[in-house]
């Protein structure tokens, strides 16, 4: 292969490759950001339906004339 023809073959093929690797990284990128974002946003949402759980929890547990919780196995 004559050295002209592998620099034409270079230039045909090397720089759609290397766009492509510069476009890839980017989007992985992004990507990786909005993962963290959704990962806080998750650990957010399960604190709040956690909270949401004990204090429904909390509402429909009966109490005793002193105040005190009744045990609901009885």
């Amino acid at each position: 292969m004559e050295f002209e023809a592998f620099v034409q073959l270079i230039g045909n093929v090397g720089f759609p490759i290397a766009l492509s690797l510069i476009l890839l990284q980017t989007i992985l990128v992004k990507f990786n950001k909005q993962m963290d974002t959704l990962e806080k946003r998750l650990g957010q949402l399960d604190k709040t339906m956690n909270l949401l759980v004990r204090t429904v929890y909390q509402s429909s547990t009966p109490k005793t004339p002193s105040g005190e919780e009744q045990n609901q196995d009885q």
